[in-house]
């Protein structure tokens, strides 16, 4: 009996000693225990979103835009291609996708690929370009492309055959395509692909649909320049243009929304600079390092900025919590060091 007692009170101490160890957290007040890991209830909606479709067993799919033009998506990068009575254009084989852009193309066509088009150097849009890449295949990009890919020496992306300025026009199988360089923006090089005849326009990472920009406005080179880039992208008579992303083109009402977010994220820049003293965060402030001050003034000019913008944009375009407060960041440093608001 002394030995069962004994048991007892050693896992009775033990257990008193595992919670005081702090292994359980009994809540402050009489709410059940939740599995919820802590900071949720901090979570922000997501506002609008579309919900990617299934790509089924092939893990792509293909669109037919017009007789000659096909849509190519693995539902978040996309691409196009142009099939003619002499051959295949094909423009960004998507790194890691290029053996299914090849079996889709084969769904269409027992034609060979003729021509590839750069839109422009990043690998994760062209990354298989090598796949294709063949002694009948000719390789067309921008000069500043051309001059990248020559200094990353990347097997994966072999350099064009065919670099051209401002204007470059391919005509192929009663098809023109137009290539044209509208100046820097998202990286040099960056150029849009124009197919007048069918009113298609592929032009990559700056303008998706329904969707405001990636990161940073996609890390881009030269905001101005690629503001202006996309006003002349829309001085072109087109109904349907590929961004690069996602699993749907896009119509120019929607390319003309993206760019009124620019607009938008510019100005709410220019308020929240003007709203934010630089005084008052210091006074609010804990810290002793001055970078970390200026840092937490920087932090709280692109708070206010994704304040002002949430009422109107937040329901109207796709990653709006994700990346809006790094669009501020860009336009607050523009207004910082190029054109005070």
């Amino acid at each position: 009996m002394n030995t069962v007692n004994n048991m007892i009170c050693l896992v009775f101490l033990g257990v008193v000693l595992w919670m005081l160890s702090g292994c359980i957290t009994v809540p402050s007040d009489n709410s059940a225990l939740t599995s919820e890991p802590a900071g949720m209830m901090a979570y922000e909606s997501d506002g609008y979103y579309e919900p990617l479709p299934s790509l089924g067993k092939k893990g792509y799919f293909v669109q037919k835009l017009a007789p000659e033009v096909y849509f190519f998506s693995t539902g978040v990068y996309n691409n196009l291609f142009v099939v003619t009575s002499e051959g295949v254009v094909i423009t960004d084989p998507i790194r890691g996708k290029g053996r299914l852009l090849r079996a889709a193309i084969r769904e269409v066509t027992d034609r060979p690929v003729r021509f590839m088009i750069y839109s422009h150097a990043h690998i994760d849009h062209i990354g298989d370009a090598h796949l294709f890449a063949g002694e009948e295949v000719q390789i067309i990009a921008q000069l500043e492309t051309g001059k990248m890919l020559k200094r990353y020496k990347d097997p994966g992306r072999p350099v064009p055959h065919i670099n051209f300025g401002t204007n470059y026009t391919l005509s192929i199988g009663g098809i023109t395509i137009d290539l044209i360089y509208p100046g820097e923006g998202h990286g040099k090089g960056n150029s849009i692909i124009y197919i007048p005849s069918h009113r298609i326009m592929m032009y990559v990472d700056t303008v998706t649909p329904k969707s405001v920009p990636f990161k940073n406005f996609a890390y881009t080179t030269d905001i101005f320049s690629q503001v202006r880039a996309i006003k002349k992208a829309l001085k072109l008579d087109f109904d349907i243009y590929i961004a690069g992303h996602l699993y749907r083109p896009g119509t120019r009402k929607e390319m003309e929304e993206v760019l009124e977010y620019y607009y938008a994220s510019k100005e709410a820049s220019k308020e929240a600079l003007k709203k934010v003293s630089f005084l008052d965060v210091r006074k609010r402030s804990k810290t002793k390092d001055v970078e970390r001050l200026f840092g937490e003034y920087l932090d709280a000019v692109a708070d206010e900025c994704y304040r002002i913008l949430k009422p109107e944009w937040k329901n109207r375009l796709m990653g709006f919590e994700a990346f809006t407060r790094g669009h501020c960041d860009i336009w607050n440093s523009f207004h910082r060091t190029h054109k005070a608001p």
